[in-house]
């Protein structure tokens, strides 16, 4: 779909779609949410624009801080992955059937 990393850099989310998400959803609110956010957003058929921005990590002597909790986010993704890979296989069959319905039109 085009998402490119989704931990890195700048992003920008269309309000109406991701609140729409959001509401279905009890989680997807901590370190989680950018992942989540750009898969399910490209799943209700909004395509993301990925633009490289520069980012420069400061060191914790020039003021740098992480938030990371190893354990906490650590269990937030591997939830969050089992969330998306259930929510893929979901959808597969009809993944697979618009595409081999649109590469049996192309014929």
């Amino acid at each position: 779909m085009g998402i490119g990393d989704s931990l890195f850099g700048f992003r920008v989310y269309p309000v109406a779609p991701l609140l729409q998400i959001m509401r279905r959803l009890p989680w997807m609110r901590r370190f989680d949410f950018d992942i989540e956010a750009a898969v399910r957003l490209c799943w209700a058929g909004v395509w993301p624009i990925n633009i490289d921005a520069p980012v420069k990590y400061l060191t914790p002597d020039d003021g740098g801080v992480s938030h990371f909790n190893y354990w906490r986010d650590n269990k937030l993704l591997a939830w969050m992955h089992l969330r998306l890979v259930l929510g893929f296989l979901l959808r597969l069959p009809l993944f697979l059937i618009r595409r081999l319905g649109s590469s049996a039109l192309a014929r």
